[in-house]
């Protein structure tokens, strides 16, 4: 059931009210009224708060009427799986509870290019089981033994803190959150054992890289720091814990592009705006976000290079804030412009348009190639196989591509000039940008 606000009292003409605020979602069904209000009886402040109580309990059932029947709730969050009583049909046989976790677990790639409809389906999936769980709520479990506390309700509280700040490293948390809670079972924090973490590790690992498996285990170390702190537990079972370095597999690396592929991407027709980012990505080495987000006041000129200034773009880390020279070919890149560079694309909760622009390039790229490890980020790696191939120093190579300390991160200036990135820039050729 919902928590609906308190209700409180207030003198009217000598009487005494219970109010209580309408929920936004309800009050299409009290002719958009804020505010309910119900008369005590009575002047007598102890009187009114004897009498609050039951007023209050009409005025929530109220509420409660309005309310549409949980069941069809989830069934629309799913996609509608059917009327009321087959969900209830599906709970019945202890199907429903899976199937919803199923949507809400619904995981992308190894990295963020993905589409976007999985995190239309992991936020349905979330919100699906929110309700399911307040639906069953309705059945209350009996209560924790004293001093212990059970691991949905550790997770319960410490999601709702909103331990981090962008909306997708929260769904990831929550999605790992709720991995670990469904192997180990709702189990009290104090039963989660080293045994267990290393069982867990290794069935992640039998579709996970290394590198997901220590991201994902990361996240319940977290919860159990915040059980330490709250007295939950003595102590955290994650903390110096060593996973087998064998457990998982080695992370697969996106494989650049051939010369004879990126001739046929970019000999394909397509919209002006795509063939631009696509020209960014391919002479810069930007990641596909950093692109995606520029805006023409981004473009500077400094010492007679022409530039990107992302050292105070939203990136991946501190030492990505760097700027990067614009190659010549990209003759359409000037100075005195404003506004985004590129409004096509949608932003996110975090303000990243990375899948919206991902989602409009891939079907370009698989009009290339099948290769599932060939991507749009695979003209990053191209970017800097050219650098290397140029004989471009590592040290001005990673600099250029955000793989450094950055301008930020690092001492401003310590790095590599703008005139010696533009040299290593210029020497690379694009002939197949010039024809279409």
């Amino acid at each position: 059931m919902t928590e609906y606000p308190a209700t409180s009292l207030a003198l009217n003409k000598g009487k005494y009210y219970v109010l209580l605020t309408v929920p936004t979602e309800l009050r299409q069904y009290f002719n958009n009224r804020k505010q309910l209000k119900r008369s005590t009886g009575t002047n007598d402040l102890r009187d009114a708060k004897r009498r609050q109580h039951g007023i209050a309990s009409d005025l929530y059932a109220q509420l409660d009427k309005c309310k549409p029947d949980f069941r069809d709730v989830i069934s629309d969050l799913l996609g509608w799986i059917g009327d009321a009583d087959e969900v209830q049909r599906m709970d019945d046989a202890g199907d429903l509870e899976g199937l919803i976790q199923y949507h809400k677990n619904l995981e992308e790639g190894e990295e963020a290019e993905n589409d976007l409809a999985t995190e239309v389906v992991n936020e349905n999936g979330a919100k699906a089981l929110e309700v399911y769980r307040k639906w069953k709520a309705k059945q209350a479990p009996a209560p924790v033994e004293s001093g212990a506390v059970l691991l949905s309700v550790a997770t319960r509280e410490y999601l709702a803190n909103n331990p981090y700040g962008p909306a997708k490293t929260m769904r990831d948390c929550e999605l790992s959150l709720s991995q670990f809670l469904e192997f180990t079972g709702d189990v009290v924090l104090d039963d989660v054992t080293a045994v267990i973490v290393h069982q867990y590790a290794d069935h992640l690992g039998e579709t996970k890289s290394r590198k997901t498996i220590a991201k994902k285990i990361s996240y319940v170390k977290r919860l159990f720091d915040h059980g330490v702190r709250k007295g939950w537990v003595p102590f955290n079972v994650f903390a110096g814990l060593v996973l087998d370095r064998k457990v998982g597999r080695a992370k697969e690396s996106y494989i650049p592009f051939t010369n004879d592929e990126l001739k046929k991407l970019f000999g394909q027709e397509m919209a002006p705006h795509l063939r631009s980012l696509l020209s960014i990505l391919i002479t810069s080495g930007m990641r596909l976000d950093e692109a995606a987000l520029l805006n023409w006041e981004d473009v500077k000129v400094d010492q007679s290079v022409t530039y990107f200034d992302l050292t105070n773009a939203i990136v991946k880390n501190r030492g990505s804030q760097r700027r990067v020279p614009v190659h010549p070919v990209l003759s359409w890149v000037t100075t005195g412009k404003t506004g985004q560079m590129f409004p096509q694309f949608t932003r996110d909760k975090d303000g990243k348009a990375q899948a919206s622009a991902s989602k409009a390039l891939m079907p370009l790229i698989r009009k290339v190639t099948d290769e599932r490890k060939k991507v749009v980020h695979s003209l990053r790696g191209n970017f800097k196989d050219m650098l290397r191939d140029a004989g471009v120093s590592k040290e001005v190579n990673d600099f250029i591509t955000g793989h450094a300390s950055g301008d930020v991160a690092g001492n401003y200036g310590a790095g590599p000039s703008l005139s010696v990135r533009k040299e290593a820039v210029e020497q690379l050729g694009f002939e197949f940008l010039l024809v279409n």
